[in-house]
């Protein structure tokens, strides 16, 4: 008897990744299950991305931007021409990952098990070349709109996680969602306004308010190449639609209830882009916030509409202290955060919207 198996599209979003490429997609190739399509969408690489792809992955649908549309608009694009053929499941995945040979047979199985109601699955995802280290189990959301990697350095044995199936998380990492294709049409693609960073945060946070859930695949492993460290333009991406992300999601009340955390927060940040030289991009977030309002508002309408949860429900995904993955601040862990979190706590007691 054959059992039918999944059709998993694959997209991949390269940028100057020809250092990248060839792990990636080389482990790909050896998967237990095979992959029905790659959709590789370049953004306007100045290496020899595109070249390199050309010639020895020419299975690849590849497609050519003439400039870069950002990491959310590209992935629209591969996902746009990977639902043409109507796949079960779409794979973001990014060029700096390497996926174990049975990464995809085991998120499909898994997959496959618990489909519905599910929007998204996550692999586990380890560091590299340090690959008994966690880099995220599920990403987490700070109720400021701060995203970040979930148990990150952490070892297996510390993960409790591992012990359950499918346990839920916050929100998937862009860098290996695996996303129900028939929930994705219902949810809607990436925010393209977003360009660069939250955008992961957005689409899984979307997916929850029209009552799906996020899960982690702990038997499903992917190492990811990832650089600690967060360069000045992506305190100015993270920073703008952080902001965005809060006025579109949180209703009124609530977004009055954190007001002194978020400008406690603000302050905060100020004096901090003041000594890191990275002040007039936080400035330039602010002006490029006020010009996609009236767009935010619109997105903002549409979804408190259509929102299934409260944020009373919201709130318990949401966390009370953050860390950044290679950012170590005493001053945020013995300062920042216990104030924060001392303030959350306040706040929850209080959501009952």
């Amino acid at each position: 008897m054959n059992i039918k198996k999944p059709k998993i599209a694959v997209v991949i979003v390269t940028y100057n990744g020809r250092k990248y490429i060839s792990d990636c997609f080389n482990s790909l190739k050896k998967q237990t299950l095979p992959v029905s399509d790659i959709i590789c969408v370049d953004n306007a690489s100045r290496d020899e991305t595109i070249e390199y792809l050309e010639k020895k992955f020419p299975e690849s649908n590849l497609i050519k931007n003439k400039k870069n549309q950002g990491f959310a608009q590209a992935n629209n694009q591969g996902i746009q021409m990977a639902l043409q053929n109507n796949p079960d499941y779409v794979f973001l995945l990014n060029q700096d990952t390497i996926c174990r040979k049975d990464c995809l047979e085991k998120l499909a199985e898994q997959a496959e098990k618990e489909k519905e109601n599910i929007f998204a699955w996550q692999p586990l995802i380890f560091c590299w070349p340090q690959k008994d280290l966690i880099q995220t189990a599920g990403d987490k959301i700070h109720y400021l709109g701060f995203g970040f990697c979930g148990d990150y350095k952490k070892s297996v044995n510390q993960l409790s996680v591992i012990k359950n199936q499918l346990p839920d998380i916050t929100y998937a990492s862009g860098a290996a969602m695996f996303i129900n294709a028939s929930a994705l049409k219902k949810v809607g693609f990436l925010d393209k306004d977003l360009f660069l960073y939250h955008e992961d945060l957005d689409l899984c946070l979307r997916a929850r308010f029209l009552g799906y859930e996020i899960k982690l695949a702990p038997t499903a492993i992917i190492y990811h190449k990832y650089t600690e460290g967060i360069p000045k333009h992506r305190w100015y991406w993270s920073e703008r639609n952080r902001l965005l992300t809060l006025l579109k999601f949180y209703k009124l009340p609530t977004l009055i209830l954190i007001f002194p955390a978020w400008l406690f927060m603000e302050i905060g940040v100020w004096g901090f882009s003041l000594l890191t030289g990275w002040f007039h991009l936080k400035l330039k977030s602010y002006f490029t916030c006020l010009w996609q309002i009236p767009k935010t508002l619109i997105k903002r309408r549409k979804l408190q509409k259509m929102r299934k949860i409260k944020d009373r429900q919201l709130a318990e995904f949401l966390e009370a202290e953050f860390s950044f993955a290679g950012f170590d601040n005493p001053i945020i862990k013995k300062i920042v955060n216990p104030i924060l979190g001392i303030y959350w706590k306040i706040v929850k007691k209080i959501i009952f919207w």
